[in-house]
């Protein structure tokens, strides 16, 4: 029983001891040692309870055009897709997976833009349609891979992932605006949040970075069923008056 105490009051000691070390000041003779066996077992930070940390804010936004009763090109002011999903999110423990649709797309998409070098990203920054028989048309996916980058997967991923925010924008056009749309445009807005300190300032401390993509000509078959969807998502959330406002603001 003797040895058993003696034994216990020394490791007792030593975890006393450590734990000091942990928490002691830099500068602390062995606490960098100390920390470096222990933290791997017993540290912890905010990411087991929050992984994916948002540090960014990421919203999506959209415009269009379409033709008016004369033929004249109309080009839409822009809405924020990701304003209109997440209209609700506050509050709500389990929300939608719809609602932050554009976040997840918007995320997936400038990682693929990101991988691409500087040179491609100006690029794929610019148009991707062309004249063609006194009209116009999208640029031929084999054309784009050529001009961007032949046996390179990162563009194909990249070309791909474009193509997908190129329906996905049109639909919501066609829905929202209520015509048949002939061009979508899309920008991806990042805002840092404040830091700490400044948590409860109004002004914001950073400036948001906008990127923003060129027009896309929108070569989709509607179907009626996928537009009934997307009417519904913007009546659900109250967005109609978003693409009014936009439409107003038509030039």
């Amino acid at each position: 029983m003797k040895a058993t105490g003696i034994v216990a009051t020394v490791v007792m000691f030593v975890v006393m001891l450590g734990t000091v070390l942990v928490v002691s000041p830099d500068g602390t003779p062995l606490r960098s040692e100390v920390r470096s066996a222990a933290l791997p077992y017993f540290g912890q930070t905010w990411r087991v309870f929050a992984p994916n940390i948002m540090k960014v804010n990421r919203t999506f936004e959209i415009r269009s055009q379409w033709r008016d009763d004369d033929g004249e090109l109309v080009t839409s002011g822009w809405v924020s897709i990701t304003d209109i999903e997440q209209t609700g999110v506050g509050g709500n423990l389990v929300p939608s997976n719809i609602r932050k649709s554009s976040w997840n797309v918007s995320g997936t998409y400038l990682q693929r833009y990101n991988k691409l070098d500087a040179a491609q990203r100006e690029r794929v920054r610019d148009t991707f349609i062309e004249p063609h028989d006194g009209g116009f048309r999208p640029i031929p996916v084999e054309d784009l891979i050529d001009d961007i980058g032949r046996d390179e997967a990162d563009v194909v991923l990249y070309l791909r992932m474009d193509y997908m925010l190129m329906r996905y924008a049109t639909y919501y056009a066609t829905a929202g605006f209520g015509t048949n749309i002939e061009r979508v445009q899309w920008r991806i807005i990042r805002e840092r949040p404040n830091d700490f300190t400044h948590r409860f300032d109004d002004e914001p401390q950073n400036s948001p970075t906008i990127t923003t993509f060129g027009w896309r000509q929108s070569n989709v078959g509607i179907e009626p069923e996928i537009l009934k969807e997307y009417r519904a998502v913007i009546e659900r959330f109250g967005a109609r008056g978003d693409f009014q406002e936009a439409a107003n603001a038509a030039e």
